[in-house]
């Protein structure tokens, strides 16, 4: 994720993710994202999510990274793709789940106000945001100055910082590795998850085949990065943990070659035995090109409109001669 946008309700929000491979290591971001994230223990502890952004879609991994970017962390983004979100929207299954991101939930309003008061935007109203604020580590003009994004206006100040950006030192704290979180209210705002108290759902069959389809549509495609360059990249897998996985793999690839060869054999056999049927039944005409009945009919037609202007055309004369 190297990019933003300008959001729902005018917030800063992450663009899109984007695949970056063989990098030469990682590179530093201006963004962090809720999906892809590691970190010590204490980056939990010191910058913890906002408990009060409730539906809050659009903003919510901004306002973290500003937060944590102001607290003394820094961002980097994989120099390889390891993880993949599917994207693919319209299945059945997401019938009627969709529109939860552009659903207006009561705790919004609120959500937004606190977003509001983190960056400072003049005119807004501002509200107390307690252990979820701005660290001291580093400014937010720094984070303005760093990023080229003026969160206060939601304006791109400059586009150009893929790749580009400057580590910007700050004062450490040795207390913040062993900072205590901070205690979370004891009603949460929206549904608060009770996964802890309740037994695992089971999995619906359609949920194995929509998985199941997946792989269906990726598994004759090859990946981007050659075998060779993921061993230089990955390294070679332990022969005493991954032989039976390698040797499976190595396998099904040769099945794979084998099914694509006859599948090729195949539909040539089919298009030969085609052609062969319709010379059959049609007729040709030199150079193997076949001649419709139609084409035969005018073919003839023409040849007696010759002979028959001909004729006329000799009587004609003959009369004029005498």
């Amino acid at each position: 994720i190297c990019k933003t946008i300008v959001g729902g309700h005018g917030v800063v929000r992450n663009d899109q993710a984007t695949g970056a491979y063989c990098l030469p290591r990682p590179h530093l971001s201006f963004t962090w994202a809720a999906g892809w994230s590691f970190a010590k223990c204490h980056f939990e502890r010191n910058v913890p999510n906002d408990p009060f952004l409730e539906g809050m879609f659009d903003g919510e991994e901004f306002s973290r990274m500003i937060r944590l970017w102001t607290h003394g962390y820094d961002v980097y983004t994989p120099h390889r793709p390891v993880v993949f979100h599917d994207y693919t929207h319209g299945r059945v299954w997401q019938q009627g789940r969709e529109s939860t991101w552009n659903g207006n939930p009561p705790g919004l309003p609120y959500a937004l106000k606190r977003y509001w008061s983190l960056v400072d935007k003049q005119g807004a109203e501002k509200v107390e945001l307690g252990p979820y604020g701005l660290g001291t580590q580093r400014s937010i003009d720094q984070y303005i100055d760093f990023a080229g994004i003026d969160p206060r206006t939601s304006k791109f100040l400059d586009n150009d910082k893929c790749g580009k950006l400057k580590y910007i030192p700050f004062e450490e704290d040795p207390n913040k590795i062993h900072a205590i979180m901070p205690t979370y209210p004891t009603k949460l705002p929206g549904n608060q998850s009770q996964a802890h108290l309740e037994p695992p759902p089971d999995i619906e069959d359609k949920y194995v085949s929509y998985a199941h389809e997946m792989i269906t549509i990726e598994k004759d495609q090859e990946p981007t990065i050659s075998h060779e360059r993921q061993k230089q990249e990955f390294g070679s897998p332990p022969k005493a943990l991954w032989s039976d996985l390698t040797r499976k793999v190595s396998e099904e690839r040769t099945k794979r070659r084998q099914r694509r060869k006859q599948t090729q054999h195949e539909n040539s056999s089919k298009n030969n035995n085609n052609n062969n049927e319709k010379s059959t039944t049609t007729g040709t005409k030199g150079g193997g090109d076949t001649v419709s009945w139609t084409e035969t009919m005018l073919a003839v037609i023409l040849t007696c409109g010759v002979f028959y202007v001909g004729k006329e055309l000799y009587s004609t004369f003959m009369e004029t001669k005498k």
